[in-house]
C-alpha cells in the first residue's frame, strides 16, 4: 500500500472494495457525458474481496472489473493503454490535469473517452 493519498471504491453490496492510490493522469467524460477519471492500471489494489473480482472482455476491449456478487462494474480496464478508468471525480480534484502520453490518449479516444482540458 502506498503512503500516498487513497480512495477507496466499493460496490453496492459490499464485498468487493478496491482502493486507488496517488492521482489521476486525466479527467474526462465517457461517451455518454458523464465525468471520469483516469487511473494507472498500477494505482489500482484490492482492499476486500478479491475472491469476489471477476474480469470480463468488453465489446469495444479492455475489461470490466465487476464484484462477482451483485455483479456491479467498479471500473474499467485497459491494458494496452496502461489505464483503469474509474466513474465521477475525486474529491480533492484540482483540476484536469493531463499526464496521458500521446498513445494513452488515442487510445482512450479510441474507446470512446474524451479528455478534459483546461476545463
Amino acid at each position: 500500500m502506498s503512503n500516498g493519498p487513497y480512495g477507496q471504491i466499493a460496490c453496492g453490496c459490499g464485498a468487493l472494495s478496491l482502493l486507488v492510490c496517488g492521482a489521476p493522469l486525466a479527467l474526462g467524460e465517457d461517451a455518454e457525458g458523464e465525468a471520469v477519471a483516469f487511473w494507472p492500471l498500477t494505482a489500482i489494489q484490492i482492499g476486500q474481496g478479491a475472491e469476489e473480482l471477476t474480469l470480463s472482455l468488453e465489446d469495444r476491449g479492455g475489461e470490466a472489473w465487476r464484484c462477482g456478487r451483485c455483479d456491479e462494474r467498479l471500473l474499467h480496464g485497459d491494458d494496452e493503454a496502461g489505464v483503469a478508468v474509474l466513474a465521477g471525480l475525486p474529491e480533492d480534484s484540482d483540476g484536469p490535469g493531463v499526464a496521458l502520453a500521446a498513445p494513452q490518449q488515442r487510445r482512450l479516444e479510441a474507446l470512446g473517452y474524451r479528455l478534459l482540458v483546461g476545463r
